[in-house]
């Protein structure tokens, strides 16, 4: 979602030096971005605590930024910029800290997508009829070479990728709501894809099921090789995610699940996107974690099977 913000400044100012300042987990994403002239990135315990986050700041010194813009509204972010001592820092204000800002933007009186409450942060007349999300996430040749001969060796032939987890529990699809939907899928390969951490899920999903047609490659690459196997793939199907946001940037044909989330928000960009939002009574609830202890993660229960095949094939 941030990078429509990046492309804006590019068009603004074609002869600047542009860095991305990132976390590390996220940097993969900018990677190769013709519109930045770098990345920085910092690592969990860089920014962890005052005493840390104070001294990532002042690493930012010797890049003589002289326009920091803070697309993050939290406090940290405004810190890591008041430190860096940039003479121009831009952002929304909230949690306290608007005297770490040198100009602070009103926000959007009307409820408008994330990637354009970013985008207005700059000067919004001025780009006008530009087309702010080409080009998304950027893969090189070797890149999409590699993935290739990668899912050969996976022997998978245009696979559908599935990401049902995601950080938040109310945002990640039930396991017999995942179950259910895979079993419906027979005639394509299914490649779940997920962090380490979602390994031990996504192996207790493919036994329990016993189909052959299913592989997981949960915790198997970085983030940037994922990418790159999400861009070879037919189809995706997806969790309220980072990954869906990915395969949608990247022209994949994407079904995007929303559970607690609200898509006039934070759905997916992309020109191949549905999304499926059952609108429950207690949606969207924005919580990382269910609160409806009647009906459990009703918001995603309520999805048929059928009706996502329905919707993933008819993109």
């Amino acid at each position: 979602m941030a990078i429509p913000f990046i492309n804006s400044l590019r068009y603004l100012y074609p002869e600047a030096i542009i860095l991305a300042i990132c976390k590390s987990h996220v940097g993969p994403v900018f990677q190769n971005h013709p519109a930045l002239n770098g990345v920085i990135q910092f690592e969990k315990k860089d920014l962890s605590g005052i005493k840390a986050t104070a001294n990532s700041g002042r690493s930012l010194k010797a890049n003589d930024l002289d326009l920091f813009y803070l697309l993050s509204d939290s406090y940290r972010a405004a810190y890591l910029a008041y430190k860096s001592e940039s003479p121009m820092r831009i952002g929304y204000s909230g949690q306290g800290r608007t005297g770490m800002l040198t100009k602070t933007i009103l926000r959007p009186k009307n409820k408008i997508h994330r990637h354009l409450q970013y985008i207005n942060l700059i000067e919004t007349q001025k780009i006008e009829n530009y087309n702010f999300y080409d080009p998304g996430i950027v893969l090189i040749d070797q890149e999409i070479e590699w993935a290739k001969k990668e899912l050969a060796n996976l022997n998978l032939v245009d696979p559908i990728a599935f990401f049902p987890f995601s950080i938040a529990s109310s945002r990640s699809i039930p396991q017999s709501k995942i179950e259910s939907f895979l079993n419906n899928i027979n005639e394509n390969d299914v490649l779940i894809f997920g962090g380490i951490n979602d390994s031990i899920m996504a192996n207790k999903l493919i036994k329990n099921l016993e189909k052959d047609n299913i592989r997981s490659i949960a915790g198997d690459y970085s983030l940037r090789q994922s990418i790159s196997l999400i861009s070879q793939c037919k189809a995706a199907i997806a969790s309220d995610s980072g990954l869906g946001h990915i395969s949608a940037n990247i022209g994949v044909p994407t079904v995007s699940l929303f559970g607690a989330g609200d898509p006039d928000l934070t759905k997916p960009i992309g020109n191949n996107v549905f999304v499926i939002n059952q609108n429950v009574h207690c949606s969207p609830c924005l919580k990382n974690k269910c609160h409806n202890r009647r009906d459990p993660l009703l918001c995603l229960e309520k999805i048929e099977p059928t009706y996502l095949l329905e919707s993933l094939f008819g993109i």
